[in-house]
C-alpha cells in the first residue's frame, strides 16, 4: 500500500513537471513568435492556392484552418524543442528573449535568415562556377563543347 502511494506521488510529480516544462515551452514558442511564423507560412500557402484557383470559396479552407490552432502548433513544436533543449536551457532562453537584445534578435531574425540564405546561395553558385572552371581547365574541356562529328 505504501509503495502504491509513493508511486502515485511520483507519477503525479512527473506529470506536474511535464506540464510545467510544456508551459515554459509554450511561453518560449510564443515569445520567439515561432507560432506566428507558422501561421504566416500557412497564410502564404493558402494565398498560393487562392491565386491559382480563383473560384475557391473561403469555406474551402475551414477544415484546414482547424489544423492551425495554437494548440496544434504547440503540439508540433514542443517535441522538437524538447529534443534539443533541457528545462534549464528553456529557462535561459526565455530570460534572453525577454531582454532588449533578445527582442531585437526576434525582430531581425526573418531578415537575417533571408540575407544569410541569399549570401549562402550566391557563395555556392560562385564556388560551383570556380570548381567547374577548374575542372574544365584540368580536363581540357572546351566551353562550349565542340560540335558533334
Amino acid at each position: 500500500m505504501r509503495k502504491g502511494i509513493i508511486l502515485c506521488f511520483f507519477l503525479l510529480g512527473i506529470n506536474a513537471f511535464s506540464q510545467s516544462n510544456e508551459a515554459k515551452l509554450k511561453e518560449l514558442i510564443t515569445l520567439t513568435r515561432s507560432d506566428k511564423m507558422l501561421t504566416i507560412a500557412f497564410q502564404q500557402f493558402m494565398d498560393h492556392y487562392n491565386n491559382r484557383y480563383k473560384d475557391l470559396p473561403d469555406s474551402f479552407w475551414d477544415e484546414f484552418k482547424k489544423d492551425m490552432s495554437l494548440e496544434k502548433i504547440f503540439a508540433l513544436y514542443i517535441p522538437v524543442y524538447k529534443k534539443y533543449f533541457t528545462d534549464s536551457d528553456v529557462d535561459e532562453l526565455i530570460k534572453f528573449y525577454k531582454t532588449p537584445a533578445g527582442q531585437k534578435m526576434i525582430e531581425n531574425m526573418p531578415n537575417l535568415m533571408n540575407d544569410s540564405m541569399k549570401i549562402g546561395t550566391d557563395y555556392a553558385e560562385a564556388l560551383d562556377k570556380r570548381v567547374n572552371d577548374k575542372l574544365n581547365k584540368h580536363y581540357h574541356f572546351q566551353d562550349p563543347p565542340p560540335p558533334a562529328p
